[in-house]
């Protein structure tokens, strides 16, 4: 069986040669056939020679170069195509896994029916500790899977590509968008391991931005099939209301007596709840026809790449 082991780095160079060395020993361990596709997502150190320099004496690596930093997901696009194994797995390259280690790891737990295996982090210490936490508590809450590490080293098999989309900074919720399609995950603890060298990328900013990426991967998810579901809900809802406004004011009125057409604001409050109503109930037609394009379009490109 062909294993494909993705990589991506940027300013990794201390660690390159002891991640591919490490890489090798990890495909003997597990008695599968390895190829290592690496992606250098901009480095402006010396990493892509060392990667390149190891190529010379070992085919089975790979590099592919970013003239400039775009970031994990992009440099996950462009490693994912080059991925030619039956079982695809993602590592770091800053050594915090030891791919000799984790590769038999991941690859053991994949039995019947399992198509994604995620490595869960033990003896971790360090101040993100606590920030992954939560992330992981807010998908378990979104997307109910009961995970608890589903943002580090994972392993998930081929076919799974066909239905990943990824765009953004959405390469944090690969085991959420292929569960919400049904595939299968597991997880299996690993080691963490202390970074050898180089600084790590993350930053504060990541925090607001994965916060806002996991509401908006959750919308997609649950509604690109239905939108009329939520933005008829939130028009019917409201023009409900308007109405109930309106019978109300009639009711006191002429029943009641009162002048209550006096109170103006709440006649209008009701009319922008109205026409705010009929606007989502559009909005949940047009969505429904950009969805139905968005499924034509796929189709007409299954049906290319099956020709």
């Amino acid at each position: 069986m062909l294993v494909s082991v993705f990589i991506p780095f940027c300013n990794e160079e201390k660690n390159l040669s002891e991640i591919i060395e490490r890489t090798e020993k990890g495909g003997i361990a597990a008695g599968v056939g390895i190829e290592l596709v690496m992606v250098d997502d901009g480095s402006t150190d010396n990493g892509a020679a060392v990667v390149e320099k190891a190529a010379e004496t070992k085919p089975w690596v790979h590099l592919f170069k970013h003239r400039k930093n775009r970031g994990l997901t992009e440099a996950m696009n462009t490693g994912f195509k080059e991925c030619h194994g039956e079982i695809i797995v993602f590592l770091p390259a800053d050594l915090e896994s030891y791919p000799d280690e984790d590769i038999p790891k991941l690859l053991k737990a994949f039995e019947p029916g399992v198509d994604i295996v995620c490595g869960r982090r033990q003896k971790r210490r360090e101040f993100k500790v606590f920030l992954s936490r939560i992330y992981n508590e807010i998908s378990q809450f979104l997307f109910g899977i009961k995970l608890g590490d589903m943002n580090w080293i994972k392993a998930f098999r081929r076919e799974c590509l066909e239905d990943l989309e990824l765009r953004s900074d959405w390469h944090r919720f690969i085991v959420q968008i292929l569960c919400s399609k049904g595939y299968k995950a597991v997880e299996v603890p690993v080691l963490w391991h202390k970074r050898h060298s180089g600084k790590s990328h993350f930053g504060l900013k990541r925090i607001p931005i994965s916060f806002f990426d996991s509401i908006a991967v959750k919308f997609i998810l649950t509604f690109t099939k239905a939108p009329m579901r939520i933005f008829g809900s939130f028009g019917f809802i409201q023009v409900v209301i308007s109405l109930l406004i309106v019978a109300w004011m009639l009711y006191g009125q002429f029943i009641l007596g009162k002048s209550v057409f006096r109170m103006r604001p709440m006649l209008y409050f009701s009319l922008g709840l109205f026409l705010s109503g009929l606007i989502f109930v559009f909005m949940g037609f047009l969505a429904e026809l950009i969805v139905s394009l968005r499924d034509d379009i796929k189709k007409m490109k299954d049906d290319v790449v099956k020709k």
